[in-house]
C-alpha cells in the first residue's frame, strides 16, 4: 500500500472517531440535570447541527479519496532529471 493512501485512511478514521465522540457528547449531555434559567435546545437540533459538519467532511473525502487514488494509479517515472545545481 502506498504512503499517500495510508495516511489518508488514517486521516480519514481520526475524522469518524472525532465525530462519533461529538456525536456520543451531545447525546450524552443530556443526562446531565439543566440550570432551569438557561434554556436548552432540542435534541433532534443539537443532532443536526452536529452532523451537518459530519456530512461535508464525507463529502470532502470523497472528492479527496478520488483524486488520491487517481494519484496513485498513475505510473511514476523511471528517471530523474537534474533541472539545475
Amino acid at each position: 500500500m502506498r504512503f499517500e493512501v495510508l495516511l489518508f485512511a488514517l486521516c480519514a478514521a481520526a475524522c469518524v472517531v472525532g465525530h462519533v465522540a461529538i456525536l456520543r457528547s451531545v447525546i450524552r449531555s443530556r443526562a446531565v440535570a439543566a440550570d432551569a434559567g438557561v434554556p436548552r435546545p432540542r435534541l433532534a437540533i443539537e443532532v443536526v447541527w452536529a452532523l451537518v459538519p459530519a456530512v461535508a467532511l464525507a463529502i470532502l473525502l470523497t472528492f479527496t479519496w478520488a483524486t488520491v487514488r487517481e494519484h496513485a494509479l498513475r505510473p511514476r517515472p523511471g528517471i530523474m532529471l537534474r533541472v539545475a545545481e
